[in-house]
């Protein structure tokens, strides 16, 4: 990879088409899978107190979170020093209980007690949604970049809500969500919602965070966690992108690895 400067004096990415599998790491079952994300959390913040931390919304991580409350129940870990910044949100939903901000506060947020003031969420119901994409990206870049990021994986190969087709290049920005992402999004919902657009993070938020974990647990993951460890980079695979970050990390059950064993 190298970095040239854009319009904006924001360095641009340029690559090959060509990348190395990511770092793997491959765990016995889902719970050792989410005791190492949260070994790899915990380090995050023991090494920097007040890192800028992004965390996904998702069933994947709800185990890990789980841990991290015990963790700073106990003493371990400490995140009251610590920011955040939201990953991704659905856009025009009725009812917005159930949405990504929900998930978060219910499994993360609310049981560590983070204040609110530390937590920077997209303003949804802003009139200029271009505009609070730029916010967004002035907060990350404010802070030098986002210290540490934790992603899942979608089962078309997105990260958070960066489709196919998605390109290196772009920071936060809203999304027409993928005919697969609508469909496998409904397990968030109690009853069947008309999903549409979303906003999120780009690609290359993630390419410039300091560390980025990505976990994947079950059979279900194992089709899509091999094209995206064994296929060149490609827009159309996001996922892949992780062959070309310096400090990131695949974190895999055995389950979802089964492909590539």
């Amino acid at each position: 990879m190298n970095l040239q400067e854009n319009r904006e004096g924001i360095p641009s990415l340029h690559h090959e088409n060509t990348g190395a599998p990511p770092k793997t790491i491959i765990c016995d079952d889902f719970e050792a899978m989410s005791q190492r994300c949260a070994d790899f959390l915990c380090e995050a913040v023991k090494t920097k107190p007040d890192l800028l931390l992004c965390l996904a919304a998702g069933n994947t991580a709800i185990r890990t979170y789980q841990i991290l409350k015990e963790r700073a129940d106990s003493g371990e870990a400490d995140f009251s020093k610590a920011e955040f910044v939201e990953l991704d949100e659905w856009l025009d939903l009725e009812d917005e209980s159930e949405n990504c901000t929900s998930f978060m506060f219910r499994n993360f947020y609310g049981p560590l007690h983070i204040e609110k003031s530390k937590i920077r969420l997209f303003d949804i119901h802003a009139k200029d949604m271009e505009e609070e994409c730029k916010k967004i990206d002035r907060f990350i870049f404010e802070r030098s970049g986002i210290d540490f990021m934790l992603l899942g994986l979608g089962m078309n190969g997105h990260l958070a809500l960066n489709e196919p087709g998605s390109s290196f290049e772009s920071y936060a920005k809203v999304v027409t969500l993928d005919p697969v992402t609508q469909k496998v999004g409904q397990k968030y919902f109690s009853k069947p919602v008309p999903l549409s657009r979303g906003v999120t993070l780009g690609i290359r938020h993630i390419l410039d965070a300091k560390q980025v974990v990505l976990q994947a647990g079950g059979k279900a993951k194992a089709e899509i966690v091999k094209k995206v460890c064994l296929t060149k980079p490609t827009p159309m695979l996001p996922g892949t992108v992780l062959q070309l970050t310096k400090n990131g990390v695949v974190v895999l059950d055995r389950d979802a690895a089964s492909e590539i064993l």
